[in-house]
């Protein structure tokens, strides 16, 4: 057996459903074995594509998603999606070809120190240049991509180590390459938890992407229930707010969240599985308040007192944990007030953006596109959003809830990996339709996988917002001065038909919504091209 077998066996074994690959140097080998074990070859137009399909697939599912790419240039075009998944903590195996050993070192074709490039994102990193290395290097990167908190790894594997003998090895490792946390924290701990919590007068629970991971939605809905204690989700990450639950109080955003600045009110914040970066202020003033305590609850030992120490630090599957703590908690006490004055604030937020954006104009305020998306959130769709300025409004407007099932680039705020994310979306959720929300500058990025989803029978619905600037940028800059991010208008709808998919333009407000209700019907790639106004929450604020 070849390591090339061996590498395409194993990852069939371990549940691997399909790679994401481009073809190139040091690949063949691996290509045609999985040819010959049936494994499913996306193959793509851009290698930085594969690596979202890769990243979107392990952060929507919590199984290893595997990209395998050639050397050198191909290698680097993949490194944006290797980083994305490590900023978010996806599980995700990056693969590179590598030219001949025997020449390493003497500017083979496509040299590169393609480990050292990876190492600094990756929980594993290495260079296989022996096929009988092969067994426990894939062991060890698969090991470390989906344990604790899970993340990217990387293995370069020379040329020899997929052509050459395997020799003797045992039996295939067919334990489930997917996110399994572990624990339930010591009794110790949660009891100490509780007693911070119970005598909290404002506690905030913080839900992140170790939530979601841990699959603890039900979990976290009884907890909720039982506690009436007010739930932020981490803008960007991955969640498990499944429903509409009144103790959900929206995202970790105060441009588009007006309940967010009363954190700085809480005594108590809890985090589930949720880091404290920038989003929390990193857990200082004026964002949270001075000696406001932190329970931690988080599957990584080394997460747990990141930046802030925990005043209370629980290890451990964060859907066990945080029933534990329910029990513990034994309806003590409710926190019903301080809830009501976070859901008050934030209507009170919204209230003002009522009247606005009504008027039946085209190009379309951003807030009229949000208005007539809305009710298709209500269905059991998968939704994405890839789109710097439209995914504030988004988050204002159609984050009353965060599900397992929404999809966005992560904490690293990265734009452009929508296109292929949808296929990545579609294969994993194949009985539900795909809707994609993205920018004119995210979708320019890579049209020509249009063509890839067509061609392996994964459609979606995308619309694309198209004011023909980088509008988060462009808006902060008066008009004759915004060289730089100012762009050319590409009729997506046009693009869309050219590669065989299909297109909508819209001249008016109405026309909207009735166009996604029949592409989420159809069979294929729509792109629905809307016109729309430049200008973001804050120029609103101003004119109003």
């Amino acid at each position: 057996m070849t390591g090339a077998q061996w590498l395409a066996d194993t990852l069939r074994a371990r549940g691997v459903e399909q790679v994401f690959v481009l073809c190139g140097n040091g690949l063949d080998p691996l290509l045609e074995a999985w040819n010959e074990n049936g494994m499913r070859i996306i193959d793509v137009r851009n290698e930085q594509a594969a690596a979202y399909m890769a990243d979107s697939w392990g952060r929507l599912t919590g199984k290893l998603g595997v990209v395998a790419v050639s050397a050198g240039p191909g290698h680097t075009n993949a490194l944006t999606g290797l980083t994305n998944a490590y900023w978010d903590g996806g599980p995700m195996l990056l693969i590179s070809g590598c030219s001949a050993g025997a020449t390493r070192g003497a500017l083979h074709f496509q040299e590169l120190d393609q480990v050292e490039m990876a190492a600094p994102v990756c929980k594993y990193a290495r260079l296989v240049t022996r096929p009988e290395a092969l067994a426990q290097e894939v062991h060890n990167a698969i090991t470390a991509a989906i344990s604790s908190r899970p993340g990217p790894a990387h293995l370069t594997i020379a040329i020899e180590a997929l052509k050459g003998d395997l020799g003797h090895v045992g039996p295939l490792r067919a334990f489930p390459a997917e996110v399994t946390p572990q624990g339930e924290a010591d009794a110790e701990g949660i009891r100490r938890a509780a007693e911070v919590i119970a005598r909290a007068e404002r506690p905030v629970l913080v839900a992140g992407s170790g939530a979601f991971y841990a699959r603890a939605s039900q979990a976290l809905e009884r907890f909720a229930a039982q506690t009436d204690l007010p739930i932020l989700s981490m803008m960007w990450d991955r969640c498990c707010i499944d429903g509409h639950w009144p103790q959900y109080v929206g995202v970790t955003s105060s441009e588009v969240n007006g309940a967010f600045p009363l954190l700085a009110q809480a005594d108590v914040i809890i985090t589930l599985g949720a880091r404290v970066d920038y989003r929390l202020g990193h857990g200082r003033p004026p964002t949270c308040a001075a000696g406001v305590k932190f329970v931690r609850i988080d599957a990584d030992p080394n997460e747990v007192n990141r930046i802030v120490p925990a005043d209370v630090a629980l290890v451990g599957n964060a859907a066990a944990v945080v029933d534990r703590l329910r029990l513990e908690l034994a309806e003590q006490r409710k926190w019903t007030d301080w809830l009501e004055q976070m859901r008050t604030a934030r209507q009170a937020f919204l209230a003002k953006w009522e009247d606005r954006g009504r008027e039946d104009v085209c190009p379309l305020p951003a807030v009229r596109i949000m208005r007539e998306l809305k009710p298709f959130l209500e269905r059991d769709v998968t939704f994405l959003l890839d789109a710097g300025n439209l995914g504030r409004w988004a988050h204002m407007f159609l984050w009353d809830r965060h599900p397992t099932f929404w999809h966005t680039c992560g904490a690293s705020g990265v734009v452009g990996w929508g296109i292929p994310g949808a296929v990545a979306a579609k294969l994993a959720r194949p009985e539900h339709p795909v809707l994609l929300l993205t920018g004119d500058g995210s979708a320019g990025f890579t049209l020509g996988d249009i063509e890839t989803a067509l061609r392996f029978e994964t459609p979606y619905v995308a619309v694309v917002g198209s004011d023909a600037a980088w509008g988060i940028v462009a808006e902060g800059f008066p008009e004759d001065k915004r060289a730089g991010s100012v762009l050319g208008e590409i009729r997506f709808d046009k693009v869309a038909e050219a590669l065989g998919g299909r297109g909508v333009y819209i001249d008016e407000p109405a026309k909207l919504a009735p166009a996604v209700e029949e592409a989420l019907a159809l069979d294929t790639v729509t792109f629905v091209h809307v016109p729309m106004q430049l200008g973001g929450i804050a120029y609103w604020d101003e004119r109003a």
